[in-house]
């Protein structure tokens, strides 16, 4: 699989795991809703760590380096995006906002 299907790939599940999350968020709790980045950048990974794994690479032994570097480029993402998540929520329930 050439690099670029596998970015359209990825971009589209992670688009579908965001609207799934937003989906659920609006029915069930708001709450979960800061938490689609960090979510859909997991999806990410995850997309990428079974590419690795379980699709063979017959034509380009380079391919593997493009989906470890997408994978840190997504984990730093990851760390952001929680984190950024999580400080949202201590404030939130510092100023009472739950």
């Amino acid at each position: 699989m050439s690099l670029q299907v596998a970015i359209i790939i990825n971009i589209l599940l992670m688009g579908v795991a965001s609207v799934i999350i937003y989906l659920i968020g609006k029915r069930v709790t708001s709450r979960i809703i800061k938490y689609i980045p960090a979510i859909a950048t997991g999806v990410g990974m995850t997309f990428f760590y079974i590419k690795i794994n379980f699709i063979p690479y017959k034509s380009h032994a380079y391919e593997t380096i493009n989906d470890i570097v997408a994978i840190i480029i997504l984990a730093i993402i990851f760390g952001f995006s929680l984190v950024g998540a999580i400080i949202i929520e201590i404030t939130n329930r510092r100023n009472g906002h739950l």
